[in-house]
């Protein structure tokens, strides 16, 4: 995969955007926005590459690991899951959020997002996030801005 020159884009709707930004084999980032309440992505984890978030604007709310710890980051915030990690996230509050997320290595992703926008399934290196078991939450890195918890 090559870099992208110009962003890339997915999906244009009132409730979402999704571009790819870069798409290479050691890293793909894309940008999203979607209005406020909406689930993002259910339970999964990925067994070879680190999933990692940057909130732009707006709130994430994030459950991470096998206890299923709730985290709600704000712009600047950074969250890092890396490979065996069980993972999902949502837009907390009542405003959009806009974010950036970072898969290194790529896991197909790249491929995947466009598999979604040209309607074709594409197999990539995610699973489902196991009912029991998984790595801690412990395992993931999380940065808040500076006055929040972390």
């Amino acid at each position: 995969m090559t870099a992208i020159v110009e962003e890339e884009v997915i999906l244009r709707s009132e409730t979402r955007d999704i571009s790819i930004l870069v798409a290479r084999g050691d890293l793909t980032i894309t940008c999203a926005r979607y209005t406020a309440g909406q689930s993002v992505a259910g339970p999964h984890m990925h067994n070879h590459h680190t999933d990692a978030f940057y909130v732009i604007e707006g709130q994430l709310t994030f459950e991470i690991g096998r206890e299923r710890e709730v985290i709600t980051v704000s712009p600047d915030g950074f969250v890092a899951v890396p490979p065996g990690v069980v993972h999902s996230f949502r837009v907390a509050g009542n405003r959009p959020a806009r974010w950036l997320t970072l898969h290194a290595q790529d896991g197909g992703f790249a491929g995947f997002m466009r598999g979604v926008r040209d309607g074709i399934e594409v197999e990539w290196d995610i699973a489902p996030g196991p009912i029991e078991g998984g790595l801690s939450a412990r395992a993931a890195t999380i940065s808040q801005p500076p006055g929040q918890r972390p």
